[in-house]
């Protein structure tokens, strides 16, 4: 039986949580007792019976707190949603699991694997706030010296329903890749072909132009990706404002900005009319690069060398910008390719789970959920088919279909594509509408400062933020 007494002893022992993992609603009691309670914090609902979840959200009107954020829910058995939700759960806050016993008591299984989902957001949520802690600074300091490219350059919104009905194939850097993409090459006008980072260097050498490269990571080691490709003509690059600005000459004029947030310094960039659309980016560019997709209204949408694994012991295809670097080591130094490739797997810990052969395969944490989370959207999506043709590896979900390269391509890739004058008149609609013609407020480079946890400092923003010459 449900026991406020016992749930306020456990609340009072919570502290100064920013969330409350509520394991079991309680018919919607224990929702109204923290309401009761007035604590300062977030609810996030786990209800291993969706029916029972129904009853909690009509016991009273709880629309004031669902709008803010305040109270979120998910149910059982699969807990959609859960993928995505560390997002809104500031991880560098304590943030507690409160079970309802009479749950633990009467389903101790779903209870222990609501508990499981719980966990796992606390950690995703902790790993985010630690992101954001060290990557912070460089976000905004390279945004802010991107501000000319992101002046001139059109806005990721503009590809939305570009290519309604269209295939798409979304092209990742898993192992697989090399063997699957000979059967690339006589499609690649015939579906809108969006390539990962770090795909451009190994489709170029496999004779495949992809139509648009996403790049999200500011990091410089991401950024070589990118930069210093001898010829990008008739390729388009999907760029965060952040990326390092060595990537944004190899693709001037043909280059859609967007975000993955709207924290600093967008706000900022709003008002100055400076808005981008925003896509996700859970962790990985294939994140964003489905996101993309998703947007622009493609369908099918078809992954190609998304292993999410370490096919054969590899952690990624050939002719990566990381195969060319070790084999200039090796022209002078003792070695083999598979040594630098094993070193490359060094630092996260290796779990082994089901491939789709039913066999085991190496992979890590993070590549699995990042795994998880494509097969969310794809569950939630239900008005798209989705199509893994990478033939290795561990992405498999209730709707997502396994088709060999070939047999996909040849069903759905039917006719020629005009894309890239597509891709031309969306840029064309976006660009030239804004000036930036005044520097921020010292309120906004408080804000600022602030966002960075104080790791950058009015001087480093100064140097960073460049106003366009012709915009003063």
């Amino acid at each position: 039986m449900f026991s406020e007494a016992l749930l306020l002893r456990n609340l009072a022992a919570v502290g100064d949580a920013d969330h409350i993992f509520l394991i079991g609603a309680g018919g919607g009691h224990l929702v109204s007792a923290v309401a009761r309670a007035c604590l300062p914090t977030k609810v996030l609902v786990l209800e291993p019976d969706p029916q029972t979840a129904a009853r909690a959200m009509t016991r009273r009107d709880w629309q004031a707190w669902l709008e803010t954020g305040r109270l979120r829910m998910l149910t059982g058995p699969d807990y959609v949603g859960a993928s995505s939700i560390a997002r809104h759960v500031n991880g560098a806050r304590p943030s507690a699991i409160v079970v309802n016993d009479a749950l633990a008591a009467q389903r101790p299984d779903a209870t222990a694997r609501a508990v499981l989902v719980a966990r796992r957001i606390q950690h995703e949520a902790a790993a985010n706030a630690e992101a954001r802690r060290r990557f912070a600074g460089r976000y905004l300091l390279q945004t802010l010296g991107n501000l000319a490219a992101i002046e001139r350059e059109g806005n990721v919104s503009a590809l939305d329903g570009a290519f309604a009905g269209r295939p798409a194939v979304i092209v990742a850097a898993g192992p697989s890749l090399d063997r699957n993409l000979p059967a690339l090459v006589g499609y690649q006008e015939r579906a809108v072909v969006i390539a990962a980072d770090t795909t451009l260097r190994p489709l170029l050498a496999g004779a495949v132009r992809p139509h648009l490269v996403l790049g999200v990571d500011p990091n410089d080691v991401n950024a070589r990706h990118l930069a210093g490709v001898p010829d990008t003509s008739g390729i388009w690059l999907a760029a965060e404002g952040s990326l390092h600005p060595s990537v944004f000459g190899g693709f001037a004029g043909r280059t859609f900005v967007f975000k993955v947030s709207h924290h600093e310094p967008w706000p900022w960039l709003d008002g100055a009319g400076f808005g981008r659309g925003t896509l996700r980016a859970w962790g990985s560019v294939v994140t964003s690069a489905l996101d993309l997709a998703l947007r622009m209204g493609c369908n099918p949408i078809v992954f190609v060398g998304h292993d999410f694994a370490y096919t054969d012991g590899r952690p990624y295809c050939d002719n990566t910008v990381f195969h060319e670097e070790w084999r200039a080591y090796l022209a002078h130094n003792p070695g083999t390719i598979e040594h630098y490739e094993a070193l490359m797997k060094q630092g996260r810990p290796i779990v082994s789970v089901t491939d789709l052969a039913g066999m085991r395969v190496e992979t890590t944490a993070h590549l699995v959920a990042f795994r998880d989370w494509v097969v969310e959207q794809t569950t939630l999506a239900r008005d798209r088919t989705f199509i893994n043709a990478t033939d290795a590896g561990i992405l498999q979900g209730p709707h997502i279909v396994q088709t060999p390269i070939e047999d996909a391509l040849g069903r759905y890739a039917t006719s020629p594509i005009d894309v890239r004058p597509v891709l031309t008149a969306c840029h064309a609609r976006s660009t030239g509408h804004h000036r930036l013609d005044s520097p921020p407020s010292d309120e906004t480079v408080a804000a600022w400062i602030e966002f960075t946890a104080g790791t950058v400092d009015r001087d480093a923003i100064r140097a960073a933020l460049v106003i366009p010459e012709r915009a003063r």
